[in-house]
């Protein structure tokens, strides 16, 4: 599978913890140096953070907040791997 870099901007004023179903996040430090494995990346207010993804997993799946409130509010989408 393709391996991926992906960069999430969190301008709320909220923390969001994102959730990649069917795959791993390879947090990364602000130098782009592997910080840790995770399943669930907490993104802090004004905070920018990067991972890496390897999309070996065929399938639908879906990339959430995992505040309830906040997916009812639209954030939940599908990722697709073909």
């Amino acid at each position: 599978g393709e391996r991926l870099r992906v960069i999430l901007h969190n301008d709320t004023m909220m923390t969001h913890p994102m959730h990649l179903h069917g795959m791993w996040s390879e947090q990364e430090t602000p130098d782009g140096e592997f910080q840790a494995r995770r399943h669930t990346i907490s993104v802090q207010p004004a905070q920018r953070v990067s991972f890496l993804v390897n999309a070996d997993a065929l399938g639908r799946w879906a990339w959430h907040c995992h505040l309830l409130y906040h997916m009812d509010a639209g954030m939940f989408r599908e990722v697709v791997v073909a």
